[in-house]
């Protein structure tokens, strides 16, 4: 079977290729542990995900992606900046936009058709000023008051 491939060669934007085949069981837990070691650098980021050739996820491991997630975002607030999917079809990005409206995620998330428009959107990303949740940037102010 074959693994998950991460190319960290344009840090702070990984990439990450699924497989064709789903994960068993001990390979999903590697690879959310591998994908957790990136926050835990303490360096912000973005992970591009490339799920155009990948077999649709179980429920159980859409369940166990999104608990991590939120683990990973509640020990490491802010670190993971943005998350792009690469996706093959209109329908599974059009899904993965309706699962991203009922999300909590504070972070950015976009479902892209290539790689090229959705390493663009992750340069922009990583280009614009930090913000806090708790201080808006005073530019937001102005634009909320003027």
């Amino acid at each position: 079977m074959s693994k998950p491939r991460y190319d960290e060669g344009h840090w702070p934007i990984v990439l990450v290729t699924m497989p064709k085949e789903e994960l068993d069981d001990a390979e999903l837990s590697q690879h959310l542990d591998r994908m957790s070691s990136f926050s835990k650098r303490g360096v912000p980021f973005v992970h591009i995900v490339d799920l155009r050739m990948t077999a649709s996820l179980s429920a159980e491991a859409r369940r166990l992606i999104a608990e991590r997630s939120d683990r990973d975002e509640e020990a490491y607030p802010g670190v993971l900046v943005g998350l792009a999917v690469v996706l093959a079809t209109p329908l599974q990005r059009g899904i993965f936009k309706a699962i991203n409206w009922l999300s909590q995620a504070s972070r950015p998330s976009e479902a892209f058709s290539d790689l090229e428009t959705a390493t663009a959107w992750a340069r922009r990303l990583l280009a614009a000023p930090a913000r806090s949740a708790a201080m808006p940037v005073a530019a937001d102010v102005a634009k909320r008051v003027g």
